[in-house]
């Protein structure tokens, strides 16, 4: 038992008016009881029957004594002895119980004629507030025993009951009188008037309601009581049952439920404003009498002729569209070829010009190798697409060319497994792991082997193949892997990973029928069922995949799936699992609404029309009805019972076979958002169920995880992916992104390491300089941080100006002048700020903010070449030096802007930067550095093959063949040779050392030299990748390199963040606004947002909605 004291005990309180001359603890039975306890965070418990509460033991001997009080409530007639007591969330602390007593009076019983042996039954009523197995602990239901509500009788004809007034009540009812002349609605009585529908039985009056038993009454949240009973038995408007027949004349009794209204109903009522009465006709005519008259208004003059602006220009004929990410570009550059194709081909333009077209309808781009098809289907105006049945058409078979004999490569797998287009339905979906263009089975084989061999494991290898790659592409490699190495893949998995990240492996490398028979088994086997994992893939898997399943599960276990479950479970769970076993539920897409309407009668009679439940009715329908069938039956069960199915098994069903149900009929409704469902509980809480998660992502990431992240974003309000990387972390946490998030693999998977030697032994010299051309061409850049319209600098200085000025500091103010006005806008707003108050905007900032917000707003007033010359000095002066800074700016920067920032060092600390350098650094790290300020690379695009081999072979002999390294002749070509030069040289040293120059340099060098020659590489390969990794490495592990983070954000705001961003959602799966949110906080955060082009996320809450809510 947690310790006790050192929470504040509960008050016990009953809400109403004090009475003078009346005991506090004297209530009657309309009173609201509230419990409240000073100490936040708290759960409260009570019980009404005197005993001790017991949070950690609710239910004795089956019945419920101990209630988790969550609403206000009533007691029943009676000395009442109220005990309560508080316990904090996490259980370790509870008060001092809290006793109270209350003389509870009567108000408006029914007097029952107590001769009568006919009256309604008086057992116990066990817990108004039983918690259903499948809800949360904060759920309360109000429901009455099964057992007392099934085998209560009907009552003899007798008189409407007598009430008696509440003295409570009396001063609220007298002022109610002269305001209504109608009394508010009874909580749960029928609105309308009986009398006048005049159906009886003929021969009794229909029987009275039950009168509510047990030590309290529920309430709903308003104050009003709920009616947890229904309507009165037999009094249905306009006839009433007897034996079968239906009588028509003779009026029905009012029913004779007091007006219930409660505490707040009644204070509304009564506080009710008049003036806020409906407006009648009158009132309108009234008000537009007094309205004065419109005042005349000259004649307007005629509108001048609107000029219509010049016919938009052609754009220009370009021999090569700008590609990089420019659709726009791209589609002009393809509008532009079509004109001038019409132009020269007179059929064409003919076709083109005569019919009237409407919207796109359809369009696609395809990559044809040697050309790229694009296919538009435009709208006919008029005719609805698809309403035209086409007959099919009927094409031969092109002859192909002979080819010639291929060198060992095998057929291309199918895009997907046949196991994943057995579903039920055919339902339009789409997976995130997609078949990948360039597969090469042996290629991939050996990455993945040269991943696992030698010391340590590259796991980004592994995740980057296995998770970009489709299943029959998996099984290929798997193949191939074995052919080659002679060693199975999954067992050199096992000896080199470990923990979920191997299980997700696993799964990945083995095919779905496979994957499925593998989880059924490991459920089944040893001590103990996981009734769950047989309930997930039994319940929610086709016909045709569970014959699949069974084969399999023989071929693999040789043993018989079906006698497996019934060894390992019992009860009507095992009779619905051997049903579903059988692979026999029907697979008609027709609906028989009559069907629909049996099946419907048939369930509500053998659950809530029937004493106890008749589980196998329920068995027979869900398991053997169609999906379409199957929801036309929900949808008549609703009609006739007012119950959702689910809500109908919770109350009839509970444990595995519960379970069980509600999978087959959220997977009816809709089988994404049960996905979805099942996806959110495994993350809810703490602690990840992890085995479930795996299981899910890997069994639907190729089937409908599109359409399941559609679903739980609903349902949570937040993305699967937030959830996932809030969650669980590493390896694991990779490759479950990489499948969820889905796309094409990372840039960097070909761009360097053991991938990148692969694919350049295995292409041409043609290819490579193909290649070479490609990537030095100019990069369209794409800044988050543009001109601001209507700009004006006076005005924005006057806001900086009254955002500091006086007591505190409007820093919202500042970010919505500095975060969304270009570099040139707001140098010109540091001009005009000191021409109009004779002051430094910098130093105002800088006495006004602190932090990291500091940091960025100086940074943002200073032009590029101050920031970095800035940035430079701060690295340098005082003790020691900051050489990641300076390996950060001079080696990513070019020939133009080196030159710019050590012009600015000059001018602002009087001092030569290259002095600086030298004298702060030593060794072959200061000559790289000397080597980069002079300021002379070859900046051309042209290349040269010979002298690319050339350099491999001087850079080979200088590290990998050499004892030692001469580090100098590494300096010499990463200095001075062009990107394009370096791109070449690096592809020759792939092929001749059969080594990547990033392992080399690994290899061979060490400290700030290392570092430094690693980014001008990183730089050459992809710019905005290398500054991804620089952020990530700033907000890595625990705290965050403020100033790294400001130093990249405020110089590639204007040049390629919309680049950097989604090269850093390639590489670590999340993106950069995420990461920014998890790491910092307030004015600092919606800085580096607006910065990086995006909004601040509002906070989301983790709240159940949609389907299943």
């Amino acid at each position: 038992m947690p310790s006790a004291g050192a929470v504040c005990p509960p008050l016990i309180v009953a809400v109403r008016r004090q009475i003078p001359g009346l005991a506090t603890n004297k209530i009657d039975t309309t009173t609201l009881i509230e419990i409240t306890t000073e100490t936040p965070d708290c759960k409260l418990y009570f019980t009404s029957d005197g005993s001790k509460p017991t949070p950690f033991q609710r239910k004795i001997g089956g019945r419920e004594v101990t209630f988790k009080y969550t609403a206000p409530f009533t007691l029943k007639a009676g000395k009442r002895t109220l005990k309560a007591v508080a316990v904090t969330r996490d259980g370790v602390r509870e008060s001092d119980v809290m006793t109270k007593q209350f003389m509870v009076d009567e108000v408006g019983r029914p007097n029952l004629n107590e001769s009568s042996t006919e009256g309604y039954s008086t057992e116990d009523y066990s817990s108004f507030f039983e918690t259903s197995d499948m809800d949360t602990d904060t759920t309360l239901r109000s429901s009455s025993s099964a057992s007392t509500l099934k085998n209560r009788r009907k009552p003899k004809k007798s008189k409407s009951p007598s009430r008696a007034k509440s003295p409570l009540r009396s001063s609220l009812r007298s002022s109610l009188r002269t305001s209504q002349t109608k009394g508010p609605k009874e909580a749960w009585a029928s609105s309308q008037n009986y009398d006048e529908l005049g159906a009886e039985d003929g021969h009794h009056s229909p029987p009275q309601p039950p009168v509510p038993e047990g030590p309290f009454n529920p309430t709903n949240y308003s104050g009003t009581q709920i009616n947890v009973w229904g309507a009165p038995p037999g009094s249905w408007p306009g006839m009433n049952a007897n034996n079968g027949a239906v009588t028509f004349g003779v009026p029905v009794p009012n029913n004779p439920y007091p007006t219930q209204t409660g505490f707040l109903t009644e204070n509304m009522i009564t506080n009710c404003n008049p003036e806020n009465r409906h407006v009648t006709v009158g009132d309108l005519r009234q008000m537009m009498n007094k309205r004065p008259k419109a005042i005349e208004e000259p004649p307007k003059e005629p509108p001048k002729a609107i000029e219509l602006p010049p016919p938009p220009k052609e754009p220009e004929l370009q021999a090569v569209s700008p590609g990089n990410g420019d659709f726009k570009g791209n589609i002009r550059h393809i509008y532009a070829h079509m004109l001038e194709y019409a132009k020269n081909t007179k059929e064409f333009r003919l076709r083109v010009a005569e019919p009237k077209i409407g919207r796109m309808h359809e369009a696609k781009f395809e990559d044809e190798g040697d050309g790229y098809r694009i296919t538009l289907v435009m709208g006919k105006p008029g005719v609805p697409r698809g309403s035209l049945r086409k007959p099919p058409k009927v094409e031969t078979a092109p002859k192909k060319p002979p080819t010639a004999p291929s060198s060992g490569k095998k057929k291309t797998p199918p895009k997907s497994d046949p196991y994943f287009a057995m579903e039920t339905e055919d339902l339009p979906v789409e997976g995130t792991v997609k078949p990948y263009d360039k597969f090469n089975a042996e290629q991939d084989a050996e990455v993945l082997r040269g991943a696992m061999k030698g010391l340590g494991t590259d796991e980004d290898a592994i995740t980057n193949i296995l998770a970009y790659r489709s299943n029959p592409q998996r099984q290929e490699i798997r193949t191939a892997f074995k052919t080659m190495f002679g060693k199975d893949l999954i067992e050199e998995l096992k000896s080199e990973l470990s923990g979920h990240y191997l299980d997700a492996c696993k799964g990945l490398l083995m095919a779905p029928a496979e994957f499925d028979a593998y989880q059924l088994r490991k459920a089944i086997k040893g001590l103990g069922t996981d009734e769950d994992v047989l309930i997930e893939i039994l319940c929610t898997r086709s016909n045709a995949q569970i014959k699949e399943i069974i084969k399999t599960y023989k071929k693999l276990f040789n043993k018989d799936l079906e006698k497996d479950i019934i060894g390992d479970t019992s009860g009507h769970l095992k009779r619905l699992l051997v049903s579903l076993v059988q692979a026999n539920r029907a697979d008609s897409k027709e609906v028989d609404r009559n069907k629909a309407k049996q099946d419907a009668k048939a369930l509500l009679d053998a659950g809530e029309g029937k004493w106890g439940t008749d589980e196998s009715r329920f068995n027979v329908i869900l398991a053997s009805r169609s999906y379409p069938q199957l929801r036309a039956t929900f949808e008549e069960y609703e009609k006739i019972s007012k119950k959702k199915m689910e809500e109908a098994l919770k109350s009839e069903m509970s444990g595995d076979l519960l379970r069980g149900m509600l999978t087959i009929v959220r997977c009816v409704r809709h089988k994404a958002a049960h996905f979805a469902y099942q996806l959110q509980k495994t993350m809810k809480g703490m602690g990840t169920d992890d085995d479930t998660l795996v299981r899910v992502v890997v069994s639907r990431c190729e089937i409908d995880m599109v359409q399941i992240k559609e679903e739980f974003q609903k349902m949570t309000g937040q993305t699967l992916e937030q959830y996932i990387a809030d969650d669980i972390s590493g390896d694991y946490r990779n490759v479950i992104l990489a499948l969820v998030v889905g796309g094409p693999p990372p840039n960097t998977a070909a761009k360097s390491g053991k991938g990148f030697v692969e694919a350049v032994k295995n292409k041409t010299e043609e290819e490579l300089d193909e290649e070479v051309r490609m990537e030095s061409e100019a990069v369209q850049e794409d800044p988050t941080i543009k001109p601001a319209e209507n700009f004006n600098a006076e005005s924005d200085a006057e806001a900086l100006r009254k955002a500091m000025k006086g007591f505190g500091t409007d820093e919202q103010a500042i970010i919505d002048i500095l975060g969304y006005r270009s570099n040139a806008q707001r140098l010109e707003i540091v001009k005009i700020y000191k021409t109009m108050f004779g002051k430094d905007l910098i130093k105002d900032l800088e006495g006004e903010l602190s932090g990291g917000l500091k940091v960025l707003c100086r940074g943002l007033c200073m032009s590029p070449e101050d920031f970095d010359a800035m940035c430079l000095n701060k690295a340098i002066k005082g003790l020691g030096t900051d050489e990641q800074v300076l390996v950060e700016v001079i080696c990513t920067r070019t020939n133009e802007q080196i030159k710019k920032f050590k012009e600015a060092y000059k001018r602002l600390y009087s001092n030569e930067l290259e002095e600086d350098v030298a004298g702060d650094t030593s060794g072959h790290f200061k000559r790289l550095l000397i080597g980069l300020l002079q300021a002379n690379r070859d900046e051309s695009k042209e290349f040269d093959r010979n002298k690319a081999k050339q350099d491999a072979q001087a850079i080979y002999e200088a590290g990998e063949k050499k004892w030692g390294t001469d580090e100098s002749r590494f300096n010499v070509l990463l200095v001075s040779r062009s990107y394009a030069q370096l791109r070449a040289t690096f592809q020759e040293y792939a092929k001749l050392a059969n080594k990547d120059i990033e392992d080399t340099l690994k290899s061979e060098m060490s400290g700030d030299l290392l570092q430094g020659m690693l980014a001008i590489v990183r730089c050459i390969r992809g710019k905005a990748s290398h500054f991804a990794k620089e952020l990530y490495k700033s907000m890595k592990g625990l705290g965050t390199d403020d100033d790294r983070l400001c130093r990249v954000i405020v110089s590639r705001c204007e040049v390629d963040m919309v680049q950097i961003k989604e090269e850093f959602q390639k590489q670590y799966k999340q993106t950069l606004a995420m990461f920014i949110a998890d790491d910092i906080s307030g004015d600092y955060k919606n800085l580096c947002f607006a910065l990086i082009g995006e909004s601040v996320p509002k906070a989301a809450k983790k709240e159940k909605k949609g389907w299943f809510s």
